[in-house]
Order: C-alpha cells, then structure tokens, then sequence
C-alpha cells in the first residue's frame, strides 16, 4: 500500500520503518523540511523492539506526498494538527484514507469537515493514542520504545467504522478496537493526564534539566495523581455515555503485564526491566506544550458542557499558566472553530 506520512519526528519514522518492514511504499514529508533533510540520500537506523535500516523516501511538498499516496497519517504533535491540515486539505482525493495519530482535540473532526467543505469523500480515522512508542536518536536514528498491543480508533464518517479498521489492521496489524465515535477517542487518551502528572510532579528537573527516567519518575504518590485525575476522565466518559479503559488496563495492554499491579509498581517494573524514555529535560516538551494546552483544555471544554466537575484537571491548566507564564487555553487554535458543532454528536 502506499502511504504518506505527514511528519518526521520519533512517531512519523517509526511508523515508516515498521510500514517499510512489512513491505508497504511509504513518503514522509516534514512540514517544516528540516527533520527531513538528514534522511535524503541515507538510510534510517531503527534500534530497540524494531531494528533495522530502511531507506526512507522524502517527500519536498505536501502536494507531491498527496499525489503518491493512498492512505495519509498525520503523525505531528497536537499544536501542528491545524497546520497540517489546512495545508494537506487541498491536495485531498476522493477514495484516499486519512488518520490522525493520535487525535488531540477533536482534530479529526476538524480535518472530518475541512474535507467535507471541498466535497471530498474521503475516510478519516482517529487513533486515541500512537501505534508504537519511538523517538529519534540522531538526525538518522530512532529508537522504538515498545510497540502497543491494543488501541481503539473512531471513523469519520461513523458508518465507515469497519472500512477504517481494516484499514489500520492491513497496515498495523491486529491490535485496534473500533469505538463508537471520536468522543470515545478524545476521553481515552490517557497521555495528557498521565503526563500533566509527571511533568507537574518533576518540574525543577525539568526546568534544570536534570536527566531523569520518565517512569522512575513515577513514584507512589505520582501514581496517586494519575489515578485521581483518571477518575475524573472516566467520570466524564460516562456522561458523555463511552466506555474507556483506566489507566491500569492501559498499562497492562501497553506493557503486558498481568492484573493486579499498581500503577506506581508498574511503573517501577517498566524502569527496572526496560528503562523507557528519558524525562523532558526543557519546559518546551511535549508533555506540557502538548498535552496541556490539546489534551487537558479540551477535556475540560468538554466537561463545561456536561457540567461535569475536573478540580484537578483544571487547576493543572492554571498551575501550569503561571509556572509557565503563558494561556495554554488560548494557545489552543482548534477547538474554536469546532465546538460550537459538538452538540449534535454528544
């Protein structure tokens, strides 16, 4: 299958090299063209669960990674999502598959009606949470961390649910669950609570860039807040009548260990036998820049209209506000063109 892969950073190669390992065409282009740059003319080195040297084709525009490609991923942090998209909208086909891994507020939605504007039948899946877990080492090398053993997906439009799973199956394998809608999808992404946690409770190392390990980061009373701010996630599942998995069940099917663990004893096991990923060593990492302003804002957004109550989850924006200096609430360019639409989904 050809695929193109709007990104280049740890996620976009290493969704490169697994596609290219099992035989499907796949173009990467990098919206900015730099991360690219490196690759043209050398080969990818992927150490960790997935080892190897690919050969990755670049792509110099968004156009020309349109024009080649059946099915697109956009495999770019959340606040490149609306970037992306306006920019690859354009070039769109009708019968071309786009999905958004992972999505981060409601993106797919947005990139759903951006596409229906132009009159494109296109499907567009979004993924809760990304298929393997990589980053890069070098300007040529990735390490992939692990690969996820399950992960749920939502279709856009619904009733092209089982078209977009065998989409993802064809090309990931065995390991997605077809939800309901992208409710489902933006409530069962366990990243942003998880790394509002870490992040939160590690700040000065962060700040000092201190190395730590991101799981040994992850100490019994971390673990305390992580559960804390996922009864509060569930709880808005509920009402908006989707079932999620707890951030327990996520660590068991991300890691495959057996029931009855803690999540602090997880964590530690992660640390003790895989090590994992460094922490974030600058306040410009994913897990603030990210997660807070297009994972945690969202979810509170979406617990106004409940009139679900987040304490924690909202006074994690505010604390983060002010140690960081800046509105991550307005930082979020995406779900004010959308919200006012959710009612009729919800």
């Amino acid at each position: 299958m050809k695929v193109g892969i709007a990104g280049c950073g740890g996620i976009a190669l290493g969704y490169a090299a697994f596609l290219l390992k099992e035989g499907h065409q796949v173009t990467v282009w990098s919206p900015s063209g730099v991360s690219s740059r490196p690759l043209v003319g050398t080969e990818l080195e992927v150490s960790g669960v997935l080892e190897g040297r690919f050969a990755v084709k670049v792509s110099a525009s968004a156009a020309e990674m349109m024009a080649s490609s059946d099915v697109i991923i956009i495999a770019v942090p959340g606040y490149g999502h609306r970037k992306v998209i306006d920019v690859i909208v354009p070039f769109a086909r009708d019968g071309q598959s786009l999905i958004v891994s992972a999505q981060l507020s409601l993106s797919a939605y947005y990139l759903s009606r951006a596409l229906a504007a132009r009159g494109i039948a296109a499907d567009v899946a979004a993924w809760a949470t990304t298929v393997l877990m990589s980053r890069r080492t070098g300007p040529t090398s990735i390490a992939v961390g692990g690969v996820r053993q399950l992960l749920e997906i939502a279709a856009l439009p619904g009733e092209r649910g089982e078209a977009c799973l065998d989409l993802c199956r064809s090309l990931f394998g065995e390991r997605f669950r077809l939800v309901p809608n992208i409710f489902a999808i933006a409530l069962g992404n366990l990243n942003p609570p998880i790394h509002l946690a870490s992040a939160l409770c590690n700040f000065t190392r962060i700040e000092k860039a201190e190395y730590w390990a991101n799981y040994d980061g992850i100490t019994p009373s971390v673990a305390r807040l992580i559960e804390a701010l996922d009864k509060e996630r569930v709880a808005l599942a509920d009402a908006y009548g989707v079932k999620v998995r707890t951030v327990e069940e996520h660590y068991r099917l991300t890691f495959g260990f057996p029931e009855g663990h803690p999540i602090a004893e997880m964590a530690a096991m992660v640390h003790k036998q895989r090590q994992g990923p460094p922490g974030p060593t600058s306040l410009e990492t994913r897990f603030i820049t990210e997660d807070v302003p297009f994972g945690i804002v969202p979810l509170v957004k979406l617990a106004e209209r409940k009139g679900v109550a987040l304490p924690l989850h909202q006074a994690g924006v505010q604390i983060f506000n002010a140690l960081c200096g800046r509105d991550f609430v307005r930082e979020n360019d995406l779900l004010d063109e959308i919200i006012d639409h959710l009612g009729a989904m919800a």
